[in-house]
């Protein structure tokens, strides 16, 4: 029996999706792996590092991580296949903080040397403040360090309570290419929470 073009292209077109990865930092972007980038490198591990206004952290070479992409959406209590619609996701170590109740105010830009996009995260509203480019969209919640241990292991050096963040990045940066590079700094002053903490940057592909 042939099978006509049109015919081949539904069943190409209904088969199985790739499967969806977290992909974290390995690299940092702007020199040595100083103690601002050394604590974001890796998945989710307890270790994080203070992001004050003035300092940053800026990574690259995003590579998969030992915990599923599954296990990352049940730890976040997100709909199946959730996951798949944001580019890029990101966690905290976090003091509750009943004016940014998810991860904190900051600036965000990336970039795959081609384009490059930046955006500052308002924690209070949970949306891009103003000054950002048009096209991105957060997604924003907490989790007990129970559950984050449950999820990522033991991680000894989890002492607090986490927040994560998942960001769609607007059009302009290709999140698959492998120059792609995240940049993190804190919010704008006066904005509570603006001093972030992070433990892992992501990319999902």
């Amino acid at each position: 029996m042939t099978i006509k073009p049109f015919a081949l292209a539904a069943l190409l077109a209904a088969g199985p999706a790739l499967a969806t990865t977290v992909n974290w930092a390995a690299k940092p972007a702007d020199g040595p792996a100083g103690p601002t980038n050394a604590a974001v490198l890796g998945q989710p591990d307890g270790m994080a590092t203070s992001i004050s206004f003035f300092a940053s952290t800026y990574v690259r070479d995003f590579k998969p991580g030992k915990v599923s992409a599954a296990t990352v959406e049940k730890a976040l209590k997100l709909p199946a296949g959730e996951l798949a619609k944001w580019d890029v996701i990101a966690f905290e170590s976090k003091a509750a903080d009943p004016e940014a109740p998810g991860f904190d105010s900051s600036m965000w830009m990336a970039t795959d040397l081609k384009g490059l996009v930046s955006a500052i995260y308002d924690g209070r509203s949970g949306k891009p403040a103003a000054g950002s480019a048009a096209g991105w969209a957060f997604k924003s919640g907490t989790m007990t360090n129970a559950e984050f241990k449950a999820s990522f292991g033991p991680a000894p050096r989890a002492f607090g309570d986490f927040a994560w963040i998942l960001i769609k990045l607007p059009a302009g940066v290709d999140k698959n290419s492998p120059n792609l590079a995240v940049w993190l700094s804190g919010g704008p002053l006066g904005v509570p929470g603006n001093d972030p903490a992070p433990d892992a940057i992501g990319v999902i592909r």
